[in-house]
């Protein structure tokens, strides 16, 4: 027999209690939303992470049966961001109908702006299987037997992996204007010749073993933060990936000035190019209002922009 809205919260409620509960967090707290407000959510869910931090991540329930669009789920992420509460976390569930109109760079906007990750629960994210740890409740929500088997323990690691990459984003999207490349021991995914490429270019600056290994060391520090920040940050990611591109056409047009001319030497123009990078860099963090790792982000894009061949200083 169908249920109606309040019917699927009700529900919901104790549900997620016992999944928080199974995959290891303490659950402090899981309410509903006082009647009659309008603060963009239906569930709170209080827990204490792995490290003893208190997080709430916030539910907004839609049992609907005809079209669901984006634009309601805006309206109630707005609603969210202006309360008094400050969310780690903002899912969307839907178990029966998918999101129509998905503005992904209008979630990624919102995201940036009000710093907290926005995630989806829907059919197309195969939310029935999460439901199907609970038959019971499966039959409430879709008015059906489960034949959905899962690997309980499998599924259950997944799903806690999923919350902790939600608790990343927030705690990222907090420092979001701070960039912080670290020295990694990880190697890019990408194609083996761009570091020989890389390496013939320095050939022509005749550096020390030492300048060499350094120099393929911040290009690949760089290379995995941006790839890191594709889960955790995907709207910096994409400012920096912008300025890289600019920076790019800046390459082309120097590389083109610097063959034509026989007196510029591949060292001068190696360091001439630096500076003008680094006058772009400037303008980049004080347009973009950022901090942090600016000589990492400078040399590794250097780097990654000769490998990639537009910058060339070679005779």
């Amino acid at each position: 027999m169908p249920i109606t809205g309040t019917q699927f919260e009700n529900h919901t409620k104790p549900f997620f209690r016992k999944v928080f509960e199974e995959i290891g967090f303490h659950v402090l707290e899981v309410r509903n939303q006082t009647s009659g407000t309008q603060n963009g959510f239906d569930i709170k869910i209080s827990f204490e992470d792995d490290h003893g931090i208190d997080r709430s991540i916030f539910i907004e329930c839609k049992y609907y049966e005809t079209t669901l669009s984006f634009s309601q789920i805006v309206t109630k992420i707005i609603e969210l961001n202006g309360s008094n509460y400050v969310p780690d976390g903002f899912i969307a569930l839907s178990p029966k109908r998918d999101i129509s109109n998905r503005d992904d760079n209008l979630k990624e906007q919102l995201e940036s702006s009000f710093k907290f990750p926005i995630k989806f629960l829907t059919p197309d994210s195969e939310v029935h299987n999460l439901f199907a740890l609970d038959e019971d409740y499966y039959k409430v929500v879709y008015d059906e037997e489960c034949s959905i088997k899962l690997n309980r323990e499998d599924y259950l690691k997944k799903f806690k992996a999923r919350i902790n990459m939600i608790l990343s984003q927030k705690d990222t999207l907090a420092i979001s204007n701070f960039i912080s490349i670290s020295e990694t021991s990880e190697t890019p995914d990408e194609d083996e010749n761009l570091r020989t490429t890389l390496d013939e270019k320095l050939d022509a600056l005749s550096p020390s073993n030492e300048e060499r290994i350094r120099y393929h060391q911040l290009r690949c520090n760089y290379k995995i933060f941006l790839e890191e920040q594709q889960d955790l940050n995907n709207a910096l990611r994409g400012k920096i990936i912008d300025w890289q591109d600019d920076l790019r056409l800046k390459a082309f047009r120097l590389t083109s000035k610097f063959k034509s001319d026989k007196n510029y030497t591949p060292s001068k123009f190696f360091h001439d190019f630096f500076q003008a990078a680094e006058n772009s860099l400037i303008s980049f963090y004080d347009n973009n209002s950022l901090s942090g790792s600016d000589e990492k982000l400078l040399h590794g894009v250097v780097m990654e922009l000769a490998a990639e061949c537009p910058l060339d200083w070679r005779e």
